[in-house]
C-alpha cells in the first residue's frame, strides 16, 4: 500500500522526485521515486535520528554492498546509491503484492502457484547465494507477487557466507522468528541452507495461511522452530516431500537451491501465474503509478479509496487577514492497536484576538459521531477555494482527492496541499489561543499549528482538530477551521447508518457484567471511538476503520470463538500480557475494513493466563451487539 508523502519528506533525493511512501520499519523507511527516464524506483532511507549512529550507518553502507552483488530475475535489482551524509539505495519498483497480503487477502495459493512461487524464489536464492550471500530474512513480507512471478526484496541482514563482518553482539537472534532457520534461532552460523529452510516455512504459510512453527509468542514459536517437527498435513500432497525436505533439522540435509529448480522442473508459461484477484490489485496499482506521472496534481499523494460527495457552496465568508511565518509540518501519527490517525501540525505567529464573538456549543459526542467528515469539508467549501490558499494545489474543490482516516475522519489533498480533520478526538495538550472563529474558541496544541475546538469543560474535553500541509504559512488551516465552524450545525449525516460502526458509543457496547469479570471498573471513560474501563485491569475497546493492508496480524492467527465468531490475535510485543483481539466487522471497498478491537491488561490480580480468556469474552459479547 503506497501512502502519501509527509510534509517533511525531501520533494527529491538524488536524481529521482519522490511521489509516495511504501513503508517504514525500526530502521528506516523506503519511499515511492520516479527516474529521470521515468522509471519507478524503491527508495530506501536510515530514518534521520539514526543519522549519527555509526552502527547504523555502517550497517546501512553494508546493505548497500550487498545488494548491488545481487542480480537476477526474482530480484528487485539496485540502480542507484548514496553512502554520504544523508545515505539511500534505490532499487528498482516492482508492481506486485506482497505474498503476506496476498495470502491474507485472498487465502492460500492454489497448487500451480505454489510450484511458480517456489521456483521463482528457488531462482532468486540461487541466485543470491551464487553471489556468496545469504539473506536471512526471507518472509513472505519479503517476498513481491509481481504480474510474471515473485521477487525477493531487503537485504538488510544478508551478509557474506565466508568471513563477513559480526555486526550484532554474540547470541544475538537477528531475523523473523516465524521464518528462522534452527541454526538461526539458536545464534548460530547461518549458511545459504539456512535460507531455504525459511522457504520451506513460507511455502506452508502460502499453501495454508499461517507459519508452521506458529506460537503464541515469539520464545515458543522459536522453541517450536528448534524442536517441533512441522505438521503439513494441510499442505497439498504434491508440494509434502520438498517442503519436507526443506524444513530438516539438520542443514546439510536440505536440498540446494539448485537441487529444488531440478525438482520442480520446467513448468508451464502461464500469461497469469497467481489467482485472478492478485493480478486485478497488480493492474489497479500499475494503473495508478502512470497516473502519478501523467497528472501533476497527484503526483503527490496516493489514494486507495474516494468519496464522492456533491458540494453543496456555503455562504461565501468573510476572509481574515493573518500574518505567519516559516513552519516545517510534522507529520504525527497516533495508533490505537490496528491504526492511526494522520495529522499534520504547523507553526504560526501569535495574534491577537479577534473580536469578541458569542459562545459556542459543540453538537453532542453522539452528534458529531453521524457526522460524514468527507461530505461536510466538501460541504464547508463550497465550489472552491480562495486561490491564494492552495498554492501548488487546486482551488476547485472537485479536484481534490478525499479518503477516510482510520478514525472516519477525512484527509483532502490536492498537490502539495492536505487538510486533516478528526470529528470528537481527545484536545489534550492543547490551549486556547485567544482568538475566536464563529463563536468557537480555537485551540492550539503547544507551540505548533495543530488547531481545534472543544465542548469548552474542563474535563473530557473533546472535540474537533484539524491540520494542513501548508509548509510557509498556516492562512488554510485557520481558514479551514472557521468553515467547518460555520457549518457544523448543517454537517451531512453518514449516509451509511446504521450499518457503519462509526456512529455507535463504544462504552455502551459492553456490559457491566462482562467488565467487571475481566477486572475492571465501570463506567467506563472515552472518546468518539474508543472507551476505558479502569481497575485492577484496564479494558480497552477500539472502533476504527483501518486499511486492510495496515491491520498488524500476529502470525495471522485466528481465533474460534463459537456461534461463528471468527477473531483475530494481533501483534503485540508480549501476547501473554496483552492479548489484544480484533474482530473484522465489515469490508468497505477493496482497501478498508471496520473493526473492533479489545485488549485487557492487568496490573495486579489474576494471573496473565485469563487475560485471552477475558478479552475473547468481552469482544465475542460485543460482537452479537454490532448492527446487522
Amino acid at each position: 500500500m503506497i501512502e502519501p508523502l509527509a510534509t517533511n519528506e525531501p520533494p527529491v533525493i538524488g536524481r529521482y522526485r519522490t511521489l509516495g511512501v511504501l513503508g517504514a520499519g525500526g530502521m528506516g523507511r523506503v519511499l515511492l521515486g520516479a527516474g529521470p527516464d521515468g522509471r519507478f524506483v524503491a527508495i530506501k532511507q536510515i530514518h534521520p535520528h539514526l543519522l549519527d549512529d555509526s552502527d547504523f550507518r555502517a550497517r546501512f553502507a553494508r546493505e548497500v554492498s550487498i545488494s548491488t552483488r545481487v542480480s537476477g530475475a526474482f530480484t528487485a535489482a539496485v540502480v542507484d546509491f548514496d553512502t554520504g551524509e544523508n545515505p539511500w539505495l534505490a532499487s528498482v519498483f516492482i508492481a506486485g503484492v506482497p505474498l503476506d497480503r496476498a495470502v491474507r487477502d485472498h487465502g492460500p495459493l492454489p497448487v500451480a502457484a505454489l510450484r511458480m512461487l517456489a521456483s521463482g524464489l528457488a531462482s532468486a536464492l540461487h541466485s543470491i547465494h551464487g553471489a556468496g550471500l545469504v539473506h536471512r530474512d526471507l518472509k513472505p513480507a519479503n517476498v513481491i507477487l509481481a504480474a510474471d512471478g515473485p521477487r525477493v526484496i531487503d537485504f538488510g541482514i544478508a551478509h557474506a557466507g565466508e568471513g563477513s563482518a559480526q555486526l550484532t553482539e554474540t547470541g544475538a537472534v537477528v531475523g523473523s522468528p516465524a521464518y528462522m532457520s534452527p541454526e538461526q534461532a539458536m545464534s548460530g552460523p547461518v549458511t545459504a541452507a539456512g535460507d531455504v529452510f525459511s522457504l520451506g516455512s513460507l511455502l506452508v504459510m502460502a499453501a495454508t495461511g499461517q507459519s508452521p512453527f506458529a506460537a503464541t509468542s515469539a520464545p515458543y514459536t522459536l522453541f517450536n522452530i528448534v524442536h517441533s517437527e512441522p505438521q503439513l498435513d494441510a499442505v497439498p500432497p504434491e508440494l509434502r516431500e520438498l517442503i519436507g525436505a526443506c524444513l530438516r533439522k539438520d542443514p546439510a540435509a536440505r536440498p540446494t537451491a539448485a537441487q529444488i529448480l531440478d525438482y520442480l522442473g520446467v513448468l508451464p508459461v502461464r500469461t497469469q501465474p497467481w489467482p485472478a484477484p492478485i493480478h486485478a490489485e497488480i493492474a489497479e496499482q500499475s494503473r495508478f503509478l502512470v497516473s502519478l506521472t501523467s497528472d501533476p496534481e497527484a503526483t503527490q499523494i496516493i489514494s486507495s479509496s474516494m468519496i464522492a460527495t456533491a458540494p453543496v457552496p456555503p455562504p461565501a465568508p468573510a476572509r481574515k487577514r493573518y500574518r505567519s511565518r516559516l513552519a516545517l509540518a510534522l507529520a504525527v501519527v497516533t495508533t490505537v492497536v490496528v491504526a492511526g490517525t494522520l495529522t499534520a501540525v504547523l507553526l504560526r505567529d501569535e495574534e491577537p484576538a479577534v473580536e469578541a464573538s458569542p459562545a459556542a456549543v459543540l453538537p453532542s459526542m453522539a452528534q458529531l459521531r453521524e457526522i460524514d467528515a468527507c461530505g461536510w469539508l466538501t460541504q464547508a467549501f463550497g465550489a472552491t477555494l480562495p486561490a491564494d490558499l492552495v498554492a501548488g494545489g487546486q482551488a476547485d474543490i472537485a479536484q481534490w482527492r478525499r479518503q477516510q482516516t482510520s478514525s472516519w475522519g477525512c484527509e483532502v489533498t490536492s498537490g502539495a496541499a492536505r487538510i486533516t480533520v478528526e470529528i470528537g478526538t481527545a484536545i489534550k495538550g492543547f490551549a486556547l489561543t485567544g482568538a475566536r472563529t464563529n463563536g468557537f474558541a480555537v485551540q492550539r496544541s503547544g507551540p505548533e499549528c495543530l488547531l481545534g475546538i472543544d465542548n469548552g469543560t474542563d474535563t473530557a474535553r473533546w472535540g474537533i482538530s484539524l491540520s494542513t500541509a501548508e509548509r510557509t504559512t498556516c492562512a488554510l488551516a485557520e481558514y479551514a477551521l472557521d468553515r467547518l465552524a460555520a457549518t457544523i450545525s448543517t454537517a451531512p449525516k453518514w449516509p451509511e447508518a446504521p450499518r457503519t460502526l462509526a456512529t455507535l458509543d463504544p462504552c455502551a457496547l459492553a456490559s457491566d457484567t462482562e467488565i467487571t469479570a475481566a477486572g475492571a471498573a465501570v463506567p467506563g471513560t472515552g472518546f468518539a471511538h474508543t472507551c476505558e474501563w479502569r481497575g485492577a485491569s484496564t479494558v480497552r475497546l477500539t472502533l476504527a476503520v483501518p486499511r486492510r493492508a495496515d491491520l498488524p496480524t500476529f502470525l495471522r492467527k485466528t481465533v474460534d470463538v463459537g456461534d461463528g465468531v471468527v477473531l483475530e490475535e494481533l501483534n503485540a510485543a508480549d501476547a501473554m500480557a496483552d492479548c489484544p483481539r480484533l474482530y473484522r466487522f465489515r469490508d468497505i471497498g477493496e482497501s478498508y475494513v471496520e473493526a473492533v478491537t479489545v485488549q485487557v491488561s492487568r496490573s495486579t490480580g489474576r494471573p496473565d493466563a485469563t487475560l485471552c480468556a477475558d478479552t475473547e469474552a468481552v469482544l465475542a459479547a460485543i460482537v452479537g451487539r454490532l448492527p446487522q
